[in-house]
Order: structure tokens, then C-alpha cells, then sequence
């Protein structure tokens, strides 16, 4: 028996929604991929010092801002990071709890209080995270430090090797940070890229991720909008 024509068309119709779907899959964009950092050394002095006053990742969830204290100022193309200015983000993620085998916590830092401009859009990576010392650490001058396009330019001070800077890039160029490093803090790891939208991922087996005040981010900055 031949198809009836309404068959035909119903077929038809089916084939025309299969090839444009099909199409339509075709010439949607990948999603890009998150650049990793963890083969470069950024120099300590185009990085940002950002001072916790206490994080819990139980108490936070997505969706939620937090913001950080500068410690030593940083002069950048289009933004002066004065000390004690803010550097604000938000969480991507966040897991664990009372029973929980391990926890993570998912951030983006995207706006700063630059000198005249507060909370403008600037986009800051964790690259590190620095567990309270016993002695406060300076990785930077107390003066800000002259930065344009993210590379730290000549300057007249240079700091000194300590404990810290060595630990900041085991065996790797003094000054400078190792992107993942984290120095005080044990059960923790850091992810730089690794979290939901490219955010900087934390993870412990810790049933909640805890960073005492004291306690620093490490940021880099790695575009500007």
C-alpha cells in the first residue's frame, strides 16, 4: 500500500525538524575552556594582598558577595588599589556541612574600590591563599607599587627574600607566586579557573572550608572591562 499524502507531509515535517535541529547543534559556540594558570609565575608585586576577615563556607552560599581588605597598595593601568581599599566578589558555589567528607567553595573577585571609583568593574583571580602567620609578612613595599598592564614596572625598592617568598614558589623565580599555592592552611586546595563560569576553586576534606582573620587571598589580575 502507498503512504497516504498526509503521511508524506507528516514525514516530511519530521525530516525538516531532524536537519534543523541538527544544524542548529552545529553552529552553536563551545563553551570556552577556562585558560589555567598553573604553569606561570606572576611576580608578588602585580599581585594583591587581600586581607580575610574571617571566611565559612557553610555560612555562605551561591549568590552571596563578600568583599576584602587591600594590605599594601598597587597602582594599575585605569585602577589605584590604595590600602585598606575594598575588593569585592561573590560565591559561585559552595558545599560540605556537619557530615560532609569535604566541602568546596567557588569565588570571582570582578570589582575593586579604585581610588575615585568605587566598586568599578576589576577582574581579580585567587591565585593564593596564606594562612595567619604568627608574624605578620610583608610581600610588598609599603608604598604602592607602580603596575601597568599587569606587569610590574622598574622600580627603586625591591623586596626582600623571606620564609614566605620562598614558600610562595617552592624551588620557582624568587618573587613571585606559583598560581594554586596555598601556605598555612592544611587540608586545603586551590584551583584557579577550576570552579563554575572559570571562578577559583577551593576544596578540602574538611567538612567546611575555614580561613581565620589574618588569614590573606592572594589575587592577580588578569583583565580589566
Amino acid at each position: 500500500m502507498l503512504p497516504s499524502q498526509a503521511s508524506l507531509i507528516r514525514l516530511a515535517a519530521v525530516l525538516a525538524f531532524t536537519a534543523s535541529a541538527s544544524l542548529a547543534q552545529e553552529a552553536a559556540p563551545a563553551h570556552p575552556a577556562c585558560a589555567p594558570l598553573a604553569d606561570t609565575s606572576i611576580p608578588t608585586n602585580s599581585t594583591v594582598e587581600a586581607k580575610v576577615m574571617g571566611i565559612d563556607s557553610s555560612k555562605l552560599k551561591p549568590g552571596k558577595e563578600i568583599w576584602l581588605k587591600v594590605a599594601h597598595g598597587v597602582i594599575y593601568q585605569g585602577c589605584t588599589l590604595e590600602p585598606d581599599s575594598a575588593v569585592y566578589g561573590h560565591v559561585l558555589s559552595a558545599s560540605g556541612g556537619k557530615s560532609a567528607p569535604s566541602s568546596d567553595l567557588s569565588l570571582s573577585f570582578d570589582r575593586a574600590d579604585c581610588s575615585g571609583h568605587d566598586k568599578q568593574p576589576f577582574k581579580l583571580r585567587v591565585i593564593a591563599v596564606v594562612g595567619p602567620p604568627d608574624a605578620k609578612h610583608n610581600m610588598h613595599e609599603e608604598m604602592p607599587t607602580k603596575v601597568a598592564g599587569g606587569a610590574r614596572q622598574i622600580s627603586d625598592a625591591v623586596v626582600g627574600t623571606n620564609a614566605l617568598d620562598m614558600e610562595l614558589n617552592p624551588g620557582g623565580p624568587p618573587h613571585t607566586v606559583h598560581p594554586g599555592i596555598v601556605v598555612g592552611v592544611p587540608n586545603l586546595k586551590l584551583e584557579p579557573t577550576a570552579g563554575p563560569e572559570c571562578s577559583d576553586k577551593l576544596t578540602s576534606t574538611s567538612s567546611k572550608i575555614q580561613l581565620a582573620p589574618g588569614s590573606e587571598l592572594i589575587l592577580a589580575l588578569t583583565e580589566t572591562r
